[in-house]
């Protein structure tokens, strides 16, 4: 697991709030995005599968036809050449495609403009209009971010609590150039912005409910400000709903914000934390995935923690229920767990060999299982990421 640790050093500027993750073999790479209710995966030979919720087009097939079933990647696109994708970054419901040449295609829902179009709703992918090649991109629930090579970061769409940046409340099709610089990580909350520099300051912008940017007063940020962390050694970056999550470089995971379902790990009898708090964890955390209400965590023996919203079983230990101890004890298999991303109200995980595992709400069909069953218990779905 030490060397799952390592990579999640060297990916720190592709991995975000809602990216995909990614899982290096000997032939290629796995990659998994995890949306709302909605997944694409990538096998170690390329092959790219959707599967989930498609109401507003966001698995990018061309229609808005839903299906329980795991189908192979397809478009009528001819511009959009699979073979060349190098990211998937996933949102609520809509997404986004990264391609070696630079380009970015995104499908779903435009309500907020976070697909830089004007338009309601797009059934398949389009060419998203940034102003440079991102390096990597982030989104919360309606607003999205890009980080260039030089360290600026862009961001669009929603802006209904200033979430872009740019000190007003209207939304945002152009990418607005944010006043922040040298920019090594980025990563949006629901309705708020992260960004971690390279002097290893965080800054942060939007919506401040639950003083998850400042523990002065309850009020939104119009523009960024930097936000106090202490002595903690950053070395990646994660935000959900209203909160933030920090893992230093010694695998300690802090963090503060909403803790209505108890999300940020620790009891607070449902009250926020106004400044970082480390989780109490046996061993140190090589990954971290927060996602809404909840939060995973894969430690260095290999076994995956999991906290926060239950309704589901997203949590993927057994029962319907959130815990009001705070982190519930890994669950161990036959492999190590080397990913995890959470949705919605469903979460996926995969094992060293490559099988993939899910749990939570299915009424889409985003466990995978073809069917709308939901589970309470993090199991395998039949699918497998690493084929020989």
């Amino acid at each position: 697991m030490k060397k799952l640790f390592a990579l999640t050093m060297i990916l720190c500027l592709v991995l975000t709030s809602a990216s995909a993750v990614t899982y290096d073999t000997e032939d290629s790479n796995v990659l998994l995005g995890v949306g709302g209710s909605f997944v694409y995966a990538r096998d170690n030979k390329g092959v790219l599968r959707v599967w989930g919720d498609n109401q507003f087009g966001q698995l990018g097939k061309g229609h808005v036809s839903q299906s329980l079933k795991i189908n192979e990647f397809k478009t009528k696109s001819t511009e959009l050449d699979v073979s060349q994708l190098v990211d998937i970054v996933t949102a609520s419901d809509y997404s986004f495609m990264l391609m070696e040449d630079g380009s970015v295609w995104g499908a779903g829902n435009n309500s907020y403009l976070p697909l830089t179009v004007k338009s309601g709703k797009y059934s398949t992918h389009v060419r998203t209009q940034l102003p440079e090649v991102p390096v990597a991109m982030a989104t919360g629930f309606g607003h999205a971010m890009m980080l260039t090579e030089n360290g600026e970061v862009y961001a669009w769409g929603r802006n209904s609590e200033y979430q872009v940046g740019n000190g007003k409340r209207k939304h945002v099709q152009e990418p607005y150039k944010v006043d922040v610089q040298n920019i090594v990580q980025i990563a949006c909350g629901g309705k708020f912005s992260i960004a971690l520099d390279a002097e290893g300051q965080l800054w942060g912008w939007g919506d401040n409910e639950h003083f998850q940017i400042s523990p002065e007063k309850k009020t939104t940020i119009p523009t960024p400000i930097m936000i106090n962390t202490g002595d903690i050694d950053i070395a990646y970056i994660d935000a959900c709903g209203g909160s933030i999550v920090l893992l230093d470089t010694e695998g300690t995971l802090w963090t503060w914000g909403r803790n209505d379902f108890h999300q940020l790990g620790y009891y607070t009898k449902g009250k926020p934390t106004k400044e970082p708090q480390a989780v109490p964890l046996p061993l140190p955390v090589t990954y971290v995935a927060a996602y809404s209400s909840q939060t995973y965590a894969i430690l260095e023996d290999g076994s995956m923690w999991s906290w926060g919203n239950n309704s589901y079983g997203q949590l993927g230990q057994g029962f319907r229920s959130s815990s009001t101890e705070g982190v519930l004890p890994g669950k161990c298999w036959d492999s190590d767990v080397v990913l995890v991303q959470g949705g919605s109200l469903f979460c996926v995980a995969m094992l060293e060999d490559g099988t993939v595992l899910t749990a939570g709400i299915s009424k889409f069909g985003q466990l995978g299982e073809g069917n709308s069953q939901s589970k309470y218990t993090l199991l395998p779905n039949g699918m497998d990421l690493i084929v020989d």
